[in-house]
């Protein structure tokens, strides 16, 4: 009897619904950028309005807004498909 040749499975593709389309750094940067341009877009609109120090806490209230967002939306992806 001859050796039986050993037949390799190919190797599965890697699931690509799992992948992230952004690194975590990419992200960071991004939402760290658009809370601040949001926080100054948002003081300077309030400044016509309310005093100096109401409007910059609009703006921080709004800024900050951004970032209870995205974390919220990281801790329940988590939630759903953890890792």
């Amino acid at each position: 009897m001859g050796k039986r040749k050993r037949t390799t499975r190919p190797d599965p593709l890697p699931d690509a619904t799992n992948a992230p389309w952004i690194s975590m750094r990419s992200s960071l940067i991004t939402i760290g950028v658009l809370s601040v341009a949001l926080a100054g877009w948002t003081a300077w609109q309030a400044s016509a309005f309310k005093p100096l120090g109401e409007s910059l806490l609009w703006g921080a209230a709004f800024g900050g807004g951004i970032w209870l967002v995205f974390i919220g939306a990281y801790f329940f992806n988590r939630w759903v498909r953890p890792h």
